[in-house]
């Protein structure tokens, strides 16, 4: 049992009480001696303020929840281990790869964005300059903007918020180096004018908030330097958000720690730009856990594309995610035109459709997403004669062409992908007024984001990533035709189509093969028996749809089949059988796990049409793309023998020729090469 503070005070009076009545004779009492009448007076004075202390010990602990209460202890906690977290939402904290609540369930968020300058906000409340910081105009008009989004029915539940330099320069220049304009002091004071009373308004609007610090590098490279200018800029910023009072250990206030990187001095590192990107960021994750434990998104290199790095170096602390992002023509998806900012490993074409596009996002982000949430901060497309969007592309259907629905098929079957749309704020508001009427725009049209996105979110706040019902369904192909070689599998993606929205389907599709022995079905995938030609029927939602499948040879130079992305973004003539792949990049075909191992010789023959300053090499695979390949160089165009009983992988090791998992060439990119056959030799 725990006594009230006030009960020993009391207590040690009530002891004291004999000794005073005896000190005070009755007479002396019922005198009018002041001396003894204010004695008394002092004494009962006492006497109830212990009462009262007692009272107020006793009853309900006042607590004051604009800070986190290390003392107060849930009855009955979900999570222990984030009983220091806070918040008005519900509490998430990450577990693996899944970004979760309470009470564990996995959560998946979406939302839009905000930044507050003159320029990006349209002249709304000031000058499209670096001059004339009225922020209360400012603040009140991304409220209303904010409102309006809510108004017009998106249902989004986390807001980006941009922290622009607009605020915290200090002569009001944009200019870099950021570290001679930059002002602590402006930061700080803006912050509290600005950032706060938005972020205290999303969060009563039910909306989470990820803080953006601004655009990164101390010069306009976007360059990071372990130790310089921008790095002490990214240390005061974190430093002061923090341990800001409401911030600190706010769930409902997450931290993405930079924008768009695109290189980093590795020199410290032995030329590692991995090994130096992870000891960055891990710099930023230690000085933030040093003051609280809300989430903390982490960019990767090249625009926020790339994250293996982050898987050969991992990262070390909890709450953990990462922020990425996806614009058309990056990962090999298909573009309009290119954004300019494919680089690195992400090739400058417009892609090929969904097989590039899967293949682009499993080799930069599948294996990071392994290991903590993704959190996509930035993707958008539409046409480019709208100029409405940073990526130019079109929705298509996913499984065939097209940004959009491919992009909600991948992230999906990922499965643990947050992300944004990042069309302007003020274009979601109009969205109501604008979105009706026959004439065509970018609200209403299908192929532009706002109408798929505004009825995906609807689906997404319903629980669920794809409708109940459908008008009618699509299987996702360039053509009529879907080609696929014998010995290999791939999905069959299918989609339902509603009031022009398009829902690549997870889930619930049955799919049936008219001839088993040239096209077996197993789930959504549809497997290669032997050479033909057949239809597949797939049932979803009380509608059905179908497709011819060819099944060709085993090693096919055609679409679909060959993958000339399977390293880097290649191209493809079909007509004359010639690829180039990417810088360092590698083309061909993937298996299940295909025996050869009943043959004896694999014979290649390249054609006149090949470039061999790219020297060409053929390999197989046994296991994954990184874990070692028998190579064998192409020097002419004289065919090349391979005796499969002897094949060893290039580390030395045994190769296991009855589980073929890749074959195919690797260049050093960016000059034909031409495939004049493939075949067994027995």
């Amino acid at each position: 049992m725990v006594l009230p503070q006030g009960f020993f005070l009391l207590f040690f009076l009530l002891l004291l009480l004999p000794l005073t009545l005896n000190k005070l004779s009755l007479q002396h009492f019922f005198t009018n001696n002041s001396a003894n009448i204010t004695y008394m007076k002092k004494f009962l004075f006492a006497l109830l303020s212990c009462l009262l202390v007692m009272s107020c010990d006793d009853g309900p602990t006042v607590v004051d929840y604009s800070k986190p209460n290390k003392d107060k202890e849930p009855s009955e906690p979900s999570n222990p281990d984030n009983s220091d977290l806070y918040g008005t939402l519900p509490i998430l904290h990450t577990d693996g790869r899944w970004l979760c609540d309470e009470n564990g369930n996995h959560v998946k968020l979406h939302g839009f964005w905000q930044t507050y300058t003159p320029w990006f906000n349209g002249g709304a409340w000031g000058e499209n300059n670096w001059g004339g910081k009225d922020y209360e105009k400012c603040v009140a008009y991304n409220m209303r903007i904010i409102d309006e989004v809510l108004a017009s029915g998106l249902k989004v539940d986390f807001m980006r918020m941009h922290m622009d330099p607009y605020w915290f320069i200090s002569d009001g220049r944009g200019d870099a180096p950021v570290s001679q304009y930059f002002s602590a002091k402006l930061m700080k004071d803006y912050f509290e004018k600005v950032y706060l009373p938005i972020i205290k308004h999303c969060n009563s609007k039910g909306l989470y908030v990820v803080v953006r610090p601004y655009p990164c590098g101390e010069e306009k490279s976007d360059f990071l330097k372990y130790g310089d200018g921008f790095f002490t800029i990214l240390e005061e910023m974190w430093e002061y958000f923090s341990t800001h009072k409401y911030i600190r250990n706010n769930a409902d206030v997450m931290f993405e720690l930079a924008n768009e990187p695109v290189n980093i001095d590795a020199s410290s590192d032995g030329g590692d730009r991995s090994k130096a990107v992870s000891r960055y960021m891990q710099h930023f994750i230690n000085l933030i856990r040093e003051n609280c434990r809300n989430i903390i998104w982490v960019p990767g290199l090249t625009w926020q594309q790339e994250y293996n790095s982050f898987v050969t170096y991992p990262l070390e602390g909890e709450n953990l995610g990462f922020a990425v992002h996806c614009y058309p023509g990056w990962y090999g998806s298909d573009a309009e035109k290119s954004t300019g900012e494919n680089g690195g490993n992400m090739g400058e074409g417009v892609g090929g459709g969904y097989e590039s596009f899967q293949a682009g996002w499993n080799s930069s982000i599948a294996a990071a997403a392994e290991l903590h949430p993704i959190m996509i901060t930035e993707m958008d497309w539409a046409s480019a004669k709208y100029n409405k969007t940073w990526g130019k592309s079109f929705t298509g259907v996913a499984g065939g062409t097209g940004f959009g629905a491919n992009f909600k098929y991948i992230v999906d079957k990922c499965g643990n992908v947050s992300f944004i749309t990042f069309t302007a704020p003020n274009d979601l508001a109009l969205y109501p007024s604008m979105s009706q009427g026959g004439t065509v725009n970018y609200w209403n049209d299908p192929e532009a984001c706002p109408w798929q996105i505004y009825h995906w979110y609807e689906e997404y706040a319903q629980g669920r990533v794809q409708p109940e019902s459908a008008e009618y369904l699509k299987i996702g192909s360039k053509t009529p035709k879907i080609n696929i070689a014998s010995g290999t599998s791939r999905d069959l993606i299918v989609n339902a189509f509603n009031d022009k929205v398009v829902f690549p389907l997870q889930y619930g599709v049955e799919l049936e093969s008219a001839n088993p022995s040239v096209v077996r079905v197993d789930g959504n995938k549809i497997i290669g028996v032997s050479e033909g030609e057949t239809v597949v029927t797939a049932r979803a939602l009380g509608k059905e749809t179908s497709c011819s499948v060819v099944v060709t040879s085993l090693f096919p130079v055609v679409k679909g089949v060959f993958d000339v992305n399977i390293w880097e973004t290649g191209t493809l003539d079909e007509n004359t059988r010639t690829f180039t792949t990417g810088k360092y990049g590698f083309a061909g075909w993937k298996f299940d796990g295909l025996d050869i191992s009943t043959h004896k010789y694999i014979v290649v023959k390249l054609g006149d049409k090949t470039d061999f300053s790219c020297n060409p090499s053929f390999r197989l695979f046994d296991k994954g793309y990184w874990d070692g390949a028998a190579e064998y160089n192409i020097t002419s165009t004289d065919e090349v023998k391979i005796d499969i009983a002897s094949m060893k992988r290039s580390d030395g090791g045994s190769f296991n020729t009855k589980h073929v998992t890749i074959v195919g060439i690797w260049t050093l990119g960016g000059k034909p090469v031409q495939i004049d056959d493939v075949y067994f030799e027995d």
